[in-house]
This record gives structure tokens, C-alpha cells and sequence, in this order.
């Protein structure tokens, strides 16, 4: 598979990542707001120096807006890096193409959340979850797989993938983790220098991860030019939720 092979493609990932970029300041201003005016930061002792002149109820409506933004940002992206579908849906109907973006929000959501109940309570489930789920993810946005299908046949035929998966998705977590420790140790940079810095790294690690996991879905299945855009996962497609 040739990732961004045409000159569309590699605009519209250029101008995605940037959008990314932008939704994620604002999801993490947004948390630094909902965490001061909770009082959960000065539970914790910690100050941040950069939010919101918002109420937390406020600030929580702008923080679940712009999760959902980063979301379908990511979901566009794995949509522009899979062969044979592009992140407008052109051989989609309007309703397919917003409906591959909801579960694409649903599985996030759902996820991310399913994962930490499972670490919280039995570590191995939740572990079990966050290797599948990048698959998952990609399987519903790019190719527009049922959830429940998606998770099926991508249980199924990850075998033999798993430690890539965990892999790229350890680094994407590691390398912007890293970053803001440095940032935070050193304590020598401006507040808007370090959000810059961490979003920037947090954006050029998420973009990367996802070509990986939808090269990775594609290699799964030894797709070519040939094979449709449903084997990379499944072989057949439902559109129900």
C-alpha cells in the first residue's frame, strides 16, 4: 500500500493535521479549564497557567466539542491514508459518510472508556481493548464496517499483528507523554511555548500512528489495487450500527 499517493491526498492530510493540531490546544485549554474551575486542581496542588474565561460548565461543553472534533479529524485522516476512500467519502452516500464518522466517535468514546474500566478492575481486558481498538477504529471510519463486525473479524484476523498494534500505540502515547515531562522539569518555558510545543508533538505522533494502524489493517489482509476497501479488515460490509 502507498500511503498519500496522489497530490489531493497529501493537501488534504497536510490541511487535516493542522486542523488537528487546532482541535487538540483546544481540547487540552478546554480540560485545564473544567479541572481549575472544578477544584480539582487545587486539590491536587497543580496550577495551569493557560484556560478559559469560562464557567466549568462551559468549559466542559467546549471539551466534549472538541473531543468529538478530534475524533472525526482522526477518522478523516485514516480515511485520506486508506487506499480506495477518501476522508469527503466520494463513492459514499452524505448519510454513509456521516454515518462512518459517528461510530468512528462511538468506538473512541467507547473505547477509551471500556479500557480504563478494564485496567481499573482486571488490567488485562483493558490492555486487550486498547491493542484492538486502533484496528476497530480504522475498520468503521475507512471502511465502513458495522461495530460489531468491525470488532469481530478484527479479533479474527489480528492475529500475528498484535505486538505491531501495541507497538505504534505505546510510542504515540510515549513520545508525547515524554515531551511534557521534559517540558514540565525544566519549567523553562513559557506556558504558550510548552502548550504549543506539547500539542505539536501530541499532533505529529497521533497522524502518525494512524497511518500506521491503517497500514497495518491493510497489510493484515495483503490488500492491493485489486481488492476492495472492506478486505482490509472484514470482506464484507454492514452499514448498521
Amino acid at each position: 500500500m502507498t500511503l498519500l499517493a496522489s497530490d489531493a491526498a497529501r493537501s488534504r492530510a497536510a490541511a487535516l493535521v493542522v486542523a488537528l493540531f487546532a482541535v487538540t490546544a483546544t481540547w487540552n485549554v478546554s480540560l485545564n479549564t473544567v479541572l481549575a474551575r472544578s477544584g480539582v486542581a487545587e486539590a491536587v496542588r497543580v496550577t495551569y497557567d493557560l484556560t478559559l474565561p469560562l464557567s466549568m460548565t462551559e468549559a466542559g461543553a467546549v471539551l466534549a466539542v472538541s473531543t468529538v472534533a478530534v475524533v472525526v479529524v482522526l477518522a478523516a485522516l485514516a480515511r485520506t491514508f486508506a487506499p480506495e476512500v477518501d476522508a469527503l467519502g466520494g463513492s459514499e452516500t452524505p448519510a454513509e459518510t456521516a454515518a462512518a464518522f459517528a461510530r468512528a466517535v462511538v468506538v473512541a468514546v467507547g473505547g477509551l472508556l471500556a479500557a480504563a474500566i478494564g485496567l481499573a478492575v482486571f488490567v488485562v481486558p483493558g490492555l486487550v481493548v486498547l491493542v484492538h481498538l486502533p484496528l476497530v477504529f480504522v475498520a468503521v471510519a475507512a471502511d465502513g464496517e458495522s461495530i460489531g463486525r468491525a470488532v469481530d473479524r478484527t479479533w479474527t484476523r489480528a492475529r500475528g499483528s498484535r505486538a505491531r498494534v501495541a507497538a505504534v500505540g505505546l510510542a504515540v502515547v510515549a513520545v508525547p507523554l515524554a515531551t511534557a515531562v521534559v517540558a514540565t522539569l525544566t519549567a523553562l518555558l513559557l506556558p504558550v511555548v510548552e502548550l504549543a510545543l506539547g500539542t505539536a508533538v501530541t499532533t505529529v505522533a497521533a497522524a502518525a500512528g494512524v497511518a500506521a494502524f491503517t497500514a497495518i489493517a491493510d497489510s493484515i489482509n495483503g490488500t492491493g489495487t485489486d481488492r476492495s476497501r472492506t478486505d482490509r479488515v472484514a470482506p464484507t460490509t454492514s452499514r448498521q450500527l
